[in-house]
């Protein structure tokens, strides 16, 4: 006789709670396990991002691939949509605060995490039935980021950057770091081009070069000055700003003469051959 009909109707519910709860232990411990992959991967992209490079399209790369990837084994386990959502809350909620928050025009990007974390979900289940339909989320993946990184987040970042205006500068001072004569405040009829950068901003450091062949070519000018300013939390020693240099190019050294501070906290540069302050 079959088991099921030879027990007990009393026994059999609790036989089947106890599988439920079984079944409801394992599903919030994978969504816990799925929280815990959501802060790891935070950690990784914002460790990658003070590494390297804070680069908001190496941000979004990364956060991409590591976001398919973990939602990818959550739906080899199981597809739970709520553990999915675990997976992505820790990366957009930091990312929202730290760069949405001054960036409104940014949340593209957002959205391209959660359909990653979306597709990253149904992907094993899409490979074992409809190979061509995974092909194609990746594809989709690879071109909407593609777009993001190469058009849409660097014309972004130019317009919410860009405050430059057809009118005088505003009164400013410069604490000057180092011995001899630096243009510390604006002056009527004379141009002051100062640049702030940091050297974990690739575009920043790539850019030297050209801030040297610029004042290269306007060097016969007296009435040009050039201003470079770094600073960088934890990173300001001077050692460490003179490779940053070095690796930019001899002639990016050459050409502005670095100054340091007693103390190795920045630099600033300034036309050796120009007789005013």
């Amino acid at each position: 006789m079959n088991r099921s009909f030879s027990e007990p109707r009393p026994a059999r519910d609790a036989s089947n709670r106890k599988q439920m709860n079984q079944e409801l232990r394992s599903l919030w411990k994978l969504r816990l396990v799925a929280l815990g992959l959501g802060i790891l991967t935070l950690l990784i992209v914002f460790a990658i991002a003070l590494k390297f490079s804070n680069d908001l399209r190496l941000i979004h790369a990364n956060g991409l691939i590591l976001l398919f990837c973990g939602a990818a084994w959550l739906g080899w386990k199981k597809e739970d949509w709520f553990a999915g959502m675990l997976l992505i809350a820790p990366l957009v909620a930091i990312f929202s605060y730290e760069v949405l928050a001054n960036i409104p025009a940014l949340w593209p990007g957002v959205v391209l995490w959660f359909v990653a974390g979306a597709g990253g979900l149904v992907f094993v289940r899409a490979f074992r039935k409809q190979t061509a339909v995974a092909i194609a989320l990746i594809a989709i993946l690879l071109i909407g980021s593609a777009g993001y990184c190469g058009w849409f987040a660097p014309k972004q970042l130019a317009r919410s950057f860009n405050k430059a205006k057809d009118a005088f500068a505003p009164a400013f001072t410069l604490q000057p770091v180092s011995d001899g004569s630096v243009p510390i405040t604006p002056q009527r009829g004379r141009i002051l081009v100062i640049d702030f950068f940091s050297t974990t901003c690739a575009p920043c450091v790539a850019e030297l070069p050209e801030l040297a062949a610029a004042r290269t070519d306007l060097s016969s000018n007296h009435d040009i000055e050039f201003v470079l300013v770094a600073s960088d939390r934890d990173r300001g020693k001077a050692t460490h700003h003179n490779a940053t240099c070095l690796r930019c190019g001899r002639k990016s050294t050459r050409h502005f003469g670095l100054k340091w501070s007693s103390g190795d906290r920045s630099f600033r540069s300034r036309r050796q051959n120009s007789s005013h302050s």
